[in-house]
């Protein structure tokens, strides 16, 4: 994994976590089932504010970008945790400050319209975890291991998500970049894009029609130059996206011919679990018709 001048140190009881809303509207009830998961663990919780809604936003983009970038200010946050998705990120993200020596030092951690985030994040040297968000799926990630696994991965524990469908097998290592396929198609053309050269391809989303959707994300990726040198590619559950059969046939025919190891099906994302990943960490996509498919966190104590 990157190691940085500035490590985020493990999340402990005790530590000072931010909920944020910089997307969508927040259900007050499965916001505060999400809190007390982490209350539980020890740690002190900032709740979002509460204010009425904009449009399809939990505030103006005023109010959003405000109360994001006091949470990353903040010297006393350990983490920003954001408490959905939806949309409403990439409106704010030309405004974020992200370049305050502070930002190495905690974690953000989020998926979905987080994807955007957590992008811009990693680039600018934070440390941002694709995993459960607050309001949406914490408590089920609670009640299984999926938890005690994102916790596990800022202590730079060695950490792995089984990958159960392989289109390509092969061997890859590099460091973790990706999330939402829709989010990312969106950054293209913007300072936020996405950049995978020498990297892990980590690509989810759901209910998007393969022949359709799936496809020109695929292809927009793939035309504008941001999968050049990419050595690995590991989709998500992809659910609702259309029968396995029809999406592994539009991967294949988009980015077959990369010749780089594809594994599919990962419990990352949209889906029934979603165990978290590490962006800017490096690991070790194997995938084998004998082994099985994996992906795995290197063991070095390092995290970005």
């Amino acid at each position: 994994m990157k190691t940085k001048g500035n490590r985020a140190r493990a999340l402990v009881a005790g530590d000072r976590i931010a909920v944020v809303a910089p997307s969508g509207p927040v259900d007050r009830i499965a916001l505060a089932a999400g809190i007390a998961v982490l209350e539980d663990a020890g740690f002190v919780v900032e709740m979002p504010r509460e204010r009425p809604p904009w449009r399809i936003f939990s505030g103006t983009d005023e109010e959003r970008l405000e109360e994001l970038q006091a949470a990353l200010d903040a010297p006393e946050i350990q983490a920003v945790w954001l408490a959905r998705g939806g949309y409403g990120l990439n409106r704010i993200l030309p405004m974020l400050r992200l370049s305050d020596p502070l930002l190495a030092r905690k974690w953000v951690i989020g998926f979905s319209d987080a994807t955007a985030l957590l992008t811009a994040v990693e680039a600018a040297g934070g440390h941002a975890i694709h995993g459960p968000m607050v309001a949406h799926d914490l408590v089920r990630e609670a009640e299984g291991a999926g938890f005690r696994h994102l916790l596990d991965l800022t202590a730079g524990r060695g950490w792995s998500v089984p990958i159960p469908t392989i289109f390509h097998p092969g061997q890859a290592t590099g460091p973790m970049r990706g999330g939402c396929l829709t989010v990312l198609a969106s950054l293209l053309g913007t300072p936020a894009a996405p950049v995978f050269d020498g990297s892990i391809a980590l690509l989810e989303d759901h209910h998007e029609a393969p022949q359709r959707r799936v496809d020109r994300l695929l292809i927009q990726l793939r035309q504008s130059g941001a999968l050049d040198g990419v050595r690995g590619l590991v989709f998500g559950a992809m659910d609702g996206c259309g029968s396995p059969a029809e999406l592994r046939e539009t991967i294949l025919d988009c980015l077959g011919d990369l010749e780089v190891p594809i594994g599919f099906g990962a419990a990352v994302g949209h889906g029934s679990s979603n165990l978290a990943v590490p962006l800017g960490a490096t690991a070790q996509l194997s995938l084998s018709a004998d082994t099985g498919g994996r992906l795995i966190g290197r063991e070095d104590g390092s995290v970005g």
